[in-house]
């Protein structure tokens, strides 16, 4: 095997991480032998095997088999199941003291910002990964044979396991390329690639057009994808499959003043290269009847209009993130009939003073319509509030509140997130014209850096923030509803499984 690509622990084991997946299609539709190896899905079953019945934790087996064999899940056992398996997790994190292990996140004895402390605490042996790299990861390397290791990091949750491996493959003797959306990230609207750089000097950065078989000007990755080999098999804790893929790269708005996607360039990939994987994926697969999640940073109209026929042909049910814009309200029966299961739908606020103000490009009202179109074709919702941009004032919250209100139960799942100023983007660059006093980072120089501490008026609007989601949004019986439905667990690749009444299962 040419390349095998990988993925670190820990990601969300439901559906394999896109990055990584989609570089391998893109390899093996070029004739590129490659493979796809998601570590993190295997960790995560390795540590549910140290629970078997009748010793460490039983009710993981339960809790396995109603996570894999429904096609859709009800709230409550959905939070009872996935509670289940998150504390097998901190069962199995007893075993090595000051380190932390959940089904989204992984907390070492150090800060996860210091990549040089990471390699340190690696280096010095006896980390929750060093018999899993032995057991489970050496037989694959030695049943494949991979010219090159491909080690894709899309998220901080991921570097220590990363590191570990790297040094893992390295004592093994085979070659070694790390890069993937966070080395992106870092290089793009934060600081700390260099640090990566200093600890993993295989790093490379970009979309993996460097290797062999690509012409990165007219042959871009996403234009041709074939299904990859699985090396580790099609084992996701999921009651469907969940198979990612992208209409497109970039956004087509690109004029949020705080976008971290603002460098690049917008890409659109048509109906033929769609139904072109289609094609390849595995009648194993198919006959599980799969979901498409459309990975996109937002959903271009037009594209996803198009294939809408090629969805239902197929019989692919589907969700995605979308701006919410009037395209959406046009078509929301089409989407329905053509196996939309979900909307993710970045309403930001229910200012639109305060939307127009970053250059947002939305209009809650157009978003309240949108929510009550989807409500009514049986769409779920997941919708998602920014809260704490510089300049909220009350008046901005109290018209946050009347959103929500109205919205009602077209809200299925909701969001409630603080903003963070990146380091790097153009609200950042203008921050003085919008009130802002930027801080310097109160961390050491060998520190990872994604965003900008500050203050507005001299106050930390985050503090403001919370304050608003806890007081203000969680007191509305609607919302508290749709909080109380939205998963801790498991997150997005599940939302469109779980039960809704009114909504299409």
């Amino acid at each position: 095997m040419k390349f095998l690509v990988t993925v670190p622990p820990v990601i969300t084991p439901s559906e394999p991480p896109s990055g990584a997946f989609l570089l391998a299609a893109g390899l093996s539709a070029r004739g590129i032998d490659a493979g796809f190896l998601d570590l993190s899905l295997e960790y995560f079953r390795y540590i549910f095997s140290q629970s078997p019945e009748g010793r460490g934790y039983p009710a993981v087996i339960p809790a396995m088999d109603y996570l894999l064999n429904n096609p859709h899940y009800t709230p409550q056992l959905h939070r009872t199941t996935t509670g289940v398996l998150n504390s097998s997790m901190k069962l199995f994190s007893k075993k090595f003291p000051g380190w932390k292990v959940t089904l989204m996140d992984l907390v070492p004895p150090v800060t996860v910002h210091q990549p040089l402390e990471l390699d340190r605490i690696c280096r010095e042996g006896n980390t929750p990964f060093s018999g899993f790299w032995e057991e489970y990861l050496l037989p694959v390397l030695k049943q494949y044979e991979p010219e090159t290791v491909l080690v894709s990091l899309s998220y901080l949750s991921q570097l220590t396991a990363g590191i570990d491996l790297v040094l893992f493959l390295r004592r093994a003797g085979y070659r070694v390329t790390a890069g993937g959306s966070l080395l992106n990230s870092l290089s793009r609207t934060g600081e700390g690639y260099e640090l990566v750089r200093d600890v993993l000097p295989e790093s490379c950065l970009g979309d993996g057009s460097i290797f062999p078989g690509f012409n990165s000007g007219s042959d871009p990755i996403l234009s041709r994808l074939s299904w990859p080999n699985i090396a580790g098999g099609w084992n996701y804790i999921s009651g469907r499959p969940v198979i990612p893929y992208a209409l497109s790269t970039g956004c087509y708005w690109n004029r949020c003043l705080f976008c971290p996607d603002s460098s690049r360039k917008l890409a659109i990939y048509g109906h033929e290269s769609f139904e072109k994987f289609i094609s390849t994926i595995p009648s194993t697969v198919m006959e599980k009847n799969p979901v498409i999640h459309f990975v996109d940073s937002a959903i271009p109209g037009r594209a996803l209009e198009d294939i809408l026929p090629l969805l239902g042909q197929y019989r692919l049910d589907f969700y995605t993130f979308a701006r919410p814009e009037s395209w959406i309200s046009r078509i929301a029966d089409r989407l329905s009939e053509s196996g939309c299961l979900m909307l993710q739908l970045g309403a930001e606020s229910g200012s639109r003073s305060l939307l127009d103000r970053f250059e947002k490009g939305i209009n809650p009202d157009t978003t309240l319509d949108i929510l009550q179109k989807c409500s009514n074709t049986g769409i779920r919702t997941y919708v998602y509030f920014l809260q704490g941009l510089p300049g909220e004032t009350d008046h901005d919250v109290k018209a946050s509140v009347r959103f929500l209100e109205q919205a009602g139960n077209s809200i299925d799942f909701i969001n409630f997130s603080i903003f963070n100023l990146p380091v790097n983007c153009e609200l950042t660059d203008r921050a003085s014209e919008f009130g802002i006093d930027l801080l310097d980072h109160d961390c050491p120089d060998s520190t990872i850096k994604l965003y900008r501490p500050f203050l507005y008026n001299g106050e930390n609007p985050r503090i403001r923030a919370r304050r608003a989601v806890s007081e203000d949004y969680a007191a509305i019986p609607s919302v508290a509803a749709a909080l109380k439905r939205t998963p801790r667990w498991f997150r997005t690749s599940h939302f469109p499984l779980i039960e809704v009444p009114g909504r299409t299962s």
